[in-house]
């Protein structure tokens, strides 16, 4: 890939970072502020993420809160996902494989952290 900017993989995973962030922090920002207005008390519920969705989208602050901070959770699995990619297209197979196993590893705890 002589033309690709060599930068690529570094702003996709600053963009993957970035959009995180900003969904994670619009969720929870959202989350507080309609909880704040309907008068709820601290979000306890535990749910599933199917469960979640209706509720959120009927603007149930905690609802909403706890799918910011799933978007919050979920955004590091995300960057070694796009570093996989990118190590993987530009054939660099160590990296490849250093993310693959840390990607591996991310999903075995989380796995075993929801029993």
């Amino acid at each position: 890939m002589p033309d690709a900017d060599p930068h690529q993989l570094e702003h996709a995973v600053h963009r993957t970072l970035l959009a995180g962030l900003i969904v994670s922090g619009v969720l929870l920002a959202a989350g507080l502020a309609i909880m704040l207005a309907q008068g709820h008390e601290q979000a306890t519920q535990h749910q599933s993420f199917v469960t979640l969705l209706e509720p959120a989208r009927q603007l149930d602050g905690r609802a909403v809160t706890t799918l910011g901070l799933l978007a919050l959770m979920i955004t590091p699995f995300l960057r070694v996902a796009v570093l996989l990619v990118g190590w993987t297209a530009e054939r660099d197979w160590r990296f490849a494989g250093v993310a693959l196993v840390v990607l591996v590893l991310l999903c075995v705890s989380l796995a075993l952290g929801a029993r």
